[in-house]
């Protein structure tokens, strides 16, 4: 039994940073989801900083604006971050998304399209997408070089990516 909750904190970053391979969360999340299950069913399993009470946090996403300028802004989400505990059942992120869908389609009904990004570098193949029903738009081309080209900034994943659409 999985319960969506809204969190207005980055504690839900910071929960991301420690679980998802890239250890790092994008700036402007607008929606950050986070994914309970009580804490008997993964007792064993779930790490004390992932316990809070009776519940274990078991996955998050964050949803935020458009990487991409060219894209409408106002009315497309893009799933920026995505990331289940290992010790999940298959299809947990599918069903999830679903869950996050149905949110989307009932507290922001402005939004009219979402989108997210599958790592090749990962082996990913977007999946989690294809069994929730969203479908392929095209695929990134690698940037080798471009991001760091602000201080501070670090390459993460430059591989090509496979991008994925649907409606909420």
């Amino acid at each position: 039994m999985l319960e969506l909750v809204i969190s207005h904190t980055t504690a839900t970053d910071n929960w991301i940073k420690r679980h998802h391979y890239l250890h790092s969360t994008p700036a402007g999340a607008v929606i950050r989801m986070e994914f309970w299950i009580p804490a008997q069913e993964a007792v064993e399993l779930c790490t004390e900083a992932d316990l809070s009470g009776e519940r274990c946090l078991a996955g998050a996403m964050l949803w935020g604006r458009p990487v991409s300028p060219q894209i409408d802004q106002k009315h497309i989400l893009e799933l920026t971050r995505c990331c289940f505990l290992d010790f999940m059942p298959p299809n947990t992120e599918s069903f999830c998304l679903a869950k996050a869908r149905t949110w989307i389609r009932k507290y922001k009904p402005e939004i009219k399209g979402l989108i997210a990004y599958a790592s090749t570098a990962e082996r990913h193949r977007g999946t989690i997408y294809l069994a929730d029903g969203w479908f392929k738009v095209g695929e990134t081309k690698s940037v080798y070089g471009s991001w760091e080209n602000r201080p501070g900034r670090m390459n993460r994943d430059l591989s090509k990516k496979l991008k994925f659409a649907r409606s909420p």
